[in-house]
């Protein structure tokens, strides 16, 4: 089993996935490390501690930092879509594409749209 800890790139985010990995870290001494997916990077107007920063006072490098994306995310919900169906270019899909592949040792297939969801626009 792997443990994927979720984190915003802020302090009260750092000191919550500091405490979290710890703690599993101990608990788990024989299985591999928790991974680190540091999300809503980005979000403007906000102070945010620099990843590097981040990773080095938690511990843990991130596998994956998904960007700030409102539009998308907000589009995707909507449609009840992931993310990758809305926007399968953006980096959130490709980040989300890469954690995937990580943690399956798949590599991501591209998907094709078929001609009726062409047709349709969806």
């Amino acid at each position: 089993d792997e443990v994927i800890v979720v984190c915003q790139p802020d302090l009260a985010s750092l000191r919550n996935g500091k405490n979290m990995i710890d703690q599993l870290k101990a608990k788990r001494p024989n299985d591999h490390p928790p991974r680190l997916v540091l999300n809503m990077s980005g979000v403007p107007k906000r102070p945010e501690i620099p990843v590097k920063d981040f990773a080095a006072a938690i511990g843990v490098e991130p596998d994956v930092i998904l960007p700030f994306d409102p539009e998308l995310f907000g589009t995707a919900a909507n449609n009840g879509q992931m993310i990758s169906e809305t926007d399968p270019a953006s980096k959130s899909a490709q980040a989300i594409d890469h954690l995937a592949s990580t943690l399956t040792g798949r590599a991501v297939e591209p998907q094709e749209k078929s001609f009726l969801k062409k047709l349709l626009g969806k």
